[in-house]
């Protein structure tokens, strides 16, 4: 019969494993809460619910070091950008004749910010000038940026939050990921 671990010892697990609380409650149907209070060592869990968490991040760990996808297999090595001083409308035709919904805008080889469709619709919605205005009015937080060793279930957790990511190496943007 297989040992659980301490308690204390699933957050532990999981955040090595770059496993959200919500991604467990979303994946197992226990409760934030629940599983916040496992891991603070707060109550008295039941054992079947601590080794259905186990179990997951166990099989989890396990998937992964089976996998052998890298980030330069699942990154697009074309990356569509534009910079702080393009105009709204020019962005929507490049992100139109590329198929994408999000870009990053780099300056300078920096990554100083990010556009989305969706926010650009709902910015020239509420004022239709701004399709002739510069990105930078509109823009939003950049992109987050990773190295090619990232692990990949790490990378799909930003893109829960994030629509994309850029992969960097050295000082040089090299692909993008996004959540599509």
């Amino acid at each position: 019969m297989p040992i659980l671990p301490e308690l204390k010892e699933l957050k532990d697990l999981r955040k090595d494993l770059y496993i959200s609380q919500k991604y467990i409650e979303k994946n197992l149907n226990i409760p934030q809460a629940t599983i916040s209070r496992i891991e603070n060592g707060i109550g008295n869990p039941s054992y079947i619910t601590v080794k259905k968490i186990f179990n997951f991040l166990e099989n989890e760990m396990l998937r992964r070091e089976k996998s052998n996808k890298k980030v330069i297999d699942i990154m697009t090595d074309r990356i569509i950008w534009v910079e702080s001083k393009t105009k709204v409308k020019d962005t929507v035709e490049l992100m139109t004749i590329h198929n994408v919904s999000q870009i990053p805008i780099l300056e300078e080889n920096k990554n100083i910010g990010s556009i989305t469709a969706k926010k650009i619709q709902k910015e020239i919605i509420d004022n239709p000038t701004l399709i002739n205005a510069e990105v930078t009015i509109i823009m939003e937080l950049p992109f987050p940026e990773i190295e090619l060793s990232w692990d990949i279930k790490a990378i799909s957790n930003l893109l829960i939050i994030y629509p994309a990511v850029l992969v960097k190496k050295i000082n040089k943007y090299i692909g993008i990921i996004t959540d599509a």
